[in-house]
């Protein structure tokens, strides 16, 4: 073995070791040690934990099994088409594909054999069978609903001849197993896993034995039983032993003794300490070599929900760690007191390994007695010296700030530090910073010394940052547990500097008198729709009673998705950086408020709440909502621009419901349903006329929202910025072009539960049409007008009324009435959470 980087041997520790999991010792005293390869990610007797990964794992591959369902079991066109490339390509025999097939089964049996013969492993030699098991209910299942006799199904288990069947039974146990095994196996055992799995599946289409469609299913069911088995049973987080650690240490020629775990354990990373040779504590942060998909995916998990966490989905290991050793000596060189780094590299096994000193003790752990008002002086003052380079910390918490053995302050752990940060970033850092200083010594004391530092001007700079949606997790569970909330250290340091502290964005509430309002305007909206539709109730009735439940159950399923694509859309439209998980919470609460008022002004009452408490002014956290609803109406035009020109699609609304959708012929006069949508927006603006609250809220709102763009110009200009960055623009044209398709896929599912179909382009036309006019209504979610609008787009295309109509109402259900059920669940997340 050779030191990390060159070619010079590593002297070997001075006492015997003996490599976990492996029964080779290293003797004291020779120069070079063989080390056998890692075969397992992890010690035999590595704690288990069920991830919330797995959980995205197991829902991602029920939507698509389900989406895969609809065109099973094949062969499609495309089935036909990749099977005829495939076959087509130069140079590979039969022979050749026989072999890449059948190591699909000899792969699997490997990984099930070797539990057997390696000490202590028994228990994944359990997990690999349940896999078994459960992949084979799974893909029987599957077959069962697309078509497939369940006997046909088993016995293509053991048939290596066509005809292919769905599922494609072999594919889909070795992808059960592969996934099963692959948080036990080191890396390169996985890659291997993975490419005998993609190849042996590209096999079975060159063989006929498998047609592409019963692939995607394949390996959605063996998605699917893997994430089963780790919810059920658990997985290691290919975490290192100490003395594996100790191993990768000394090759980086440090010789460490006493390994443990440190009492602070981020997601996707191992920290640990330990005492060197001349008696020192130092911490070590390991990003395992096999622990990098747990690491990827902790950190996406971190990215989308966690507030605090900074996202490293592009960054390998060494990146990792050398991001961290630069910022550190670039903030020591510049004079802020940081806790040194010792050494930081790749050892030889390939885990990237970061050393720093550990002779400190972390503020969180000091009682107030022990803090003086210099020690804070001095934490702001490296704070201030930090923020002078450019360089946000990112993570100002208890456990950052730390009082070294000479009794200085410092920072520790620079591994979310950005540099050239933004205002936003450098102020977070400051609220985070008092509010970590308030937990140990009390309010009065941090907003004095955060005073002293920054002065009335800077304090006041602070205020609106001083938000839970700026603090981590623990801090903010940290500030629970305290006499005093984030309202009370607001006002104490408001009151120091002398100013109002912000006020913050007054919600419309939900009230039993808005929603019985809601009832009966459906109930007038949906009695006209019927009559100037020439249908009777029986009617309705009894074409509703023939709906197909399953559609209807499929659609309703779809339908939260929509709230998916339409965060991403806000997230584009916000200039600072915000979590998924948290702005989803807010589209789904969007859907509850929108009950009661019209969704526009939901919409934005309820994000510039959402975004002050990111310190955003209520300006710019204006310009945000407005930004994403140009950026959907954008969308919206585009869409039917698209379709229209290019002929895709056209809606003949001068038909009576017969004709056929692609016709732009007009047969002259005019539908009664365009009629009922006239009536239905005369009797909107009655409506919002003659009902104080909501001639109240029109009256008010254009004139507040302008004063506020108008007086607050900086923090609007600061939120239009989002249109010079490309990025954020993709996000918004994107999330409101996936939310569109998806709400033409839903409304195509309803169709289908009534027995009619539509191509996707009359569906998008149709959808995106009457969102567009929908959205224009002052009635909350253009109730009526919506239902109008759909029936008269069906019928367009030919639907009969009752169907079209009662495809509406479907529709609508799943998309706006159901909605607020789970949006309630969101609204009291974001309260929860004080994010609203």
């Amino acid at each position: 073995m050779t030191r990390s980087g060159t070619d010079e041997p590593v002297d070997a520790p001075d006492r015997d070791r003996r490599h976990p999991d492996e029964s080779v010792t290293v003797d004291a005293g020779r120069r070079l040690r063989f080390v056998p390869a890692r075969i397992f990610s992890s010690a035999a007797h590595a704690p288990r934990a069920r991830r919330p990964t797995d959980w995205l794992l197991l829902l991602g591959s029920l939507i698509g099994l389900v989406l895969v369902t609809f065109p099973a079991p094949g062969p499609t066109g495309l089935d036909t088409s990749l099977a005829a490339f495939i076959d087509s390509l130069p140079g590979l025999f039969g022979w050749f594909w026989e072999i890449c097939y059948d190591l699909l089964v000899g792969w699997a049996v490997i990984l099930l054999v070797l539990p057997l013969v390696r000490p202590g492993r028994r228990r994944l030699f359990v997990d690999l069978l349940l896999a078994g098991v459960v992949v084979t209910a799974l893909a029987v299942l599957a077959g069962e609903v697309a078509g497939t006799e369940w006997t046909s199904s088993l016995k293509a288990l053991f048939a290596s001849q066509p005809p292919a069947v769905y599922v494609e039974m072999r594919v889909a146990i070795a992808v059960a197993v592969v996934v099963t095994a692959s948080p036990h196996l080191a890396r390169p055992l996985r890659f291997v896993g993975r490419g005998v799995v993609t190849v042996g599946a590209i096999a079975g289409v060159a063989l006929g034995i498998a047609l592409p469609i019963g692939l995607v299913a394949a390996f959605l069911v063996g998605f699917l039983a893997a994430s089963v088995v780790h919810l059920l049973l658990g997985s290691p987080g290919g975490r290192l032993t100490p003395d594996q650690v100790e191993l990768a240490l000394s090759d980086l020629d440090v010789d460490v003794d006493e390994i443990e775990d440190a009492p602070l354990q981020p997601s996707g990373v191992a920290l640990m300490t330990a005492t060197t040779a001349e008696g020192s504590r130092v911490l070590v942060k390991v990003y395992g070599r096999d622990a990098w998909d747990g690491q990827f995916l902790a950190s996406a998990w971190s990215s989308l929900w966690t507030k605090g966490e900074t996202p490293t989905l592009g960054a390998g290991r060494l990146q990792q760690v050398e991001h961290e050793a630069f910022v550190t000596l670039l903030a020591e060189r510049s004079g802020v007191c940081v806790m040194p780094i010792i050494t930081a590299g790749i050892a030889a096994e390939g885990d990237a390994l970061l050393v720093s000193d550990a002779t400190a003790r972390p503020l969180a752990t000091l009682d107030a007695g022990e803090v003086s008002d210099d020690l804070l002086t001095q934490f702001w003052a490296a704070a201030a010296t930090l923020h002078g380079l450019g360089v946000a910390h990112g993570r100002v918490d208890g456990y950052r700030l730390v009082v070294r053995e000479d009794g200085t302050a410092a920072l520790a752990d620079f591994a979310a530090a950005q540099v050239a940060a933004g205002h936003a970033a450098l102020m977070r850092d400051r609220a985070q910073l008092m509010v970590s200083t308030a937990l140990v010594v009390g309010t009065e004391r941090a907003v004095s010394a955060a005073a002293d530092a920054l002065g009335t001007d800077g304090l006041v700079e602070v205020l609106p940052f001083l938000q839970p949606a700026v603090l981590d997790r623990a801090t903010r569970h940290a500030v629970r547990e305290q006499s005093w909330d984030m309202g009370a250290l607001r006002k104490a340091a408001a009151d120091w500097a002398g100013v109002e502290q912000p006020q913050l964005e007054k919600l419309r509430r939900v009230t039993w008198r808005s929603a019985v309002g809601v009832v009966l305007i459906g109930v007038i909206a949906y009695t006209l729709i019927a009559m100037f539709a020439g249908v009777d109730v029986q009617q309705l009735v009894d074409e509703l009673k023939s709906a197909d439940m399953v559609w209807l159950c499929l659609a309703l399923f779809m339908s939260p998705t929509i709230q998916v694509a339409q965060a991403f859309s806000t997230m584009g439209a916000s200039v600072q950086a915000v979590r998924f998980g948290a702005v989803l919470m807010l589209e789904y609460a969007i859907q509850f408020v929108a009950l009661a008022v019209p969704s526009s002004a939901a919409r934005v009452a309820l994000e510039i709440r959402f975004f002050e408490r990111f310190g955003i002014a209520a300006g710019g956290a204006a310009s945000i909502g407005v930004v994403d609803s140009v950026s959907g109406f954008f969308v919206q035009v585009m869409l039917i621009l698209a379709i229209t020109l290019s002929g895709l699609a056209s809606l003949n609304l001068g038909s009576s419901g017969s004709s056929s959708a692609l016709s732009s012929s007009s047969s002259g006069g005019g539908h009664p349903v365009i009629v009922v949508a006239l009536v239905l927006l005369v009797l909107g603006v009655i409506v919002a006329v003659a009902v104080p609250r909501y001639r109240a809220m029109i009256k008010d709102a254009a004139p507040r929202y302008r004063a506020a763009l108008r007086n607050q110009a900086s923090e609007a200009s600061t939120a239009l910025g989002v249109l010079r960055r490309p990025t954020k623009v993709f996000l918004m044209l994107g999330g409101n072009l996936v939310a569109q398709t998806i709400q033409a896929i839903v409304l195509g599912i309803c169709l289908k539960a009534f027995g009619h179909e539509a191509t996707l382009a009359q569906l998008i036309l149709i959808n995106t049409f009457v969102s567009l006019f929908a959205g224009f209504m002052p009635v909350p979610g253009g109730m009526g007008v919506a239902e109008a609008g759909y029936t008269a787009g069906l019928e367009a295309i030919g639907v009969p009324s009752a169907a079209a109509m009662s495809t509406a109402i479907a529709f609508r259900l799943v998309t706006f009435y159901l909605p607020p059920i789970w949006g309630g669940g969101a609204m009291a997340w974001l309260r929860r959470h004080e994010y609203v």
